[in-house]
């Protein structure tokens, strides 16, 4: 049965995701400025009016009154910087939140729309998207909650099946495995020589061999693949692989 990818509170992948980063936490120790504390440790925006309220769109960090040192500014920039990429993925559906309709209290996933909005606000400590009616300055005004209690997900990434055999370097394989027939690959006093081919009696050698070479490049086939493309035509003395076999 296969295992239901687990759903997190927003919060708790915010945090993870655009506060508690290098890019943001190595201004922490340079930061004076009052008011700028929760940023660092749970995401509140900085400054005398700061609150976990995140615009989708354009994050405002500072009313206009308020002045900042340029290492707050720096951590600021960054942490907007990864709510933007965190946001695009939403919207480019990698994650994908689940949140309580506030009119009938059933759970539904969002629409990857929801997330281009430019009138939402997203109360990044509670999971409770807005839509905000007026703007005073930086402040939103009328809000209408649309989702609350949001969690997130992973999207599921189909599983790629590949034909067997399809889709690997079977001639780069094959010219490979020639190589290995030249005399001075061999230890022959470790290994017992074949009676007809420069190469070691035991087949299992050379194919551990190949696979090796296989898995460099990214990914090995079937062993049994291996072995009729490989194997058998390189132990026949044959000097060019031929058709490969399915």
């Amino acid at each position: 049965m296969a295992t239901k990818k687990r759903s997190r509170p927003f919060y708790e992948v915010f945090l993870e995701r655009v506060i508690r980063i290098d890019a943001v936490q190595r201004h922490r120790a340079a930061v004076t400025d009052e008011n700028t504390a929760q940023f660092f440790s749970e995401g509140c925006r900085p400054g005398v009016y700061g609150d976990f309220r995140w615009s989708l769109d354009a994050p405002k960090a500072f009313p206009r009154q308020e002045h900042f040192s340029l290492p707050m500014q720096h951590a600021w920039d960054a942490a907007v910087a990864e709510w933007k990429g965190f946001i695009a993925e939403l919207v480019n559906g990698e994650l994908i939140g689940s949140g309580v309709h506030p009119a009938t209290g059933v759970r539904h996933d969002l629409d990857p729309a929801e997330w281009t909005r430019t009138d939402r606000i997203l109360d990044v400590r509670n999971g409770d998207l807005h839509e905000v009616h007026d703007l005073i300055e930086e402040r939103p005004g009328k809000q209408t909650v649309r989702w609350t209690s949001i969690t997130l997900r992973a999207a599921k990434r189909p599983r790629q099946k590949k034909t067997r055999g399809h889709g690997y370097d079977w001639e780069g394989a094959w010219g490979y495995a020639t190589s290995l027939r030249a005399e001075d690959q061999w230890d022959w006093k470790q290994l017992g020589r074949d009676k007809k081919q420069p190469l070691p009696a035991l087949r299992k050698v050379v194919e551990q061999k190949i696979v090796e070479w296989f898995a460099a490049k990214g990914a090995a086939p079937n062993l049994s693949d291996i072995r009729q493309n490989i194997t058998i035509p390189l132990y026949a003395g044959r000097r060019t692989r031929g058709k490969r076999k399915r």
